[in-house]
């Protein structure tokens, strides 16, 4: 029996290894890659156990690395999910400030959340902040209506469907 060649292997079956794999296979659909994963499933360690929030990018650096990958990063994420019908809610978050000093705080994360390209956030007091959560207590609060949540296991699972489905001389590997 002859011996499958691979012209890339990547190591891991996380959101990470997969998210490559699979950028990778649609920018050459030709090439055969194999996906190394030790566990018995894909997205078993960090993926498999995160919280699931789907960042905005409100916290870095504006012009930073960071924020622009976050925010592109978001917005390519959501459109997946949309395009593959996996579950995700962009419902929001409220940031919380419980001093005057975070208060001040709020306001100068809202401007970096703008500059970073985010829309629609508020600063809302807390008659408005409790319509949203009624048990929240504070001063005010940062609306941030771009943060949601989704199953980053099926992000996953998707990712390796998807290169299999563009070539399926390639290949996952598991355990």
């Amino acid at each position: 029996m002859a011996k499958k060649k691979y012209s890339l292997g990547i190591v891991g079956g996380g959101i990470v290894g997969l998210a490559c794999a699979y950028q990778f296979q649609k920018k050459f659909p030709n090439l055969n890659l194999i996906v190394f994963e030790k566990e018995k499933e894909l997205a078993f360690h960090q993926t498999g156990r995160n919280s699931g929030v789907i960042h905005s990018g409100l916290y870095y650096k504006n012009g930073s690395l960071k924020a622009s990958n976050c925010v592109n990063g978001r917005e390519l994420l959501v459109k997946f999910a949309k395009e593959n019908n996996i579950k995700h809610d962009i419902c929001g978050k409220l940031v919380i400030a419980t001093t005057k000093e975070e208060v001040q705080r709020l306001h100068d994360l809202k401007i970096n959340g703008e500059k970073n390209g985010l829309k629609g956030l508020k600063i809302l007091d807390k008659s408005k902040f409790q319509k949203i959560e009624p048990y929240l207590e504070g001063l005010n609060a940062l609306w941030v209506p771009q943060t949601g949540i989704i199953d980053y296991k099926s992000v996953t699972k998707k990712f390796a469907e998807k290169i299999i489905d563009i070539n399926p001389n390639s290949k996952i590997q598991i355990n």
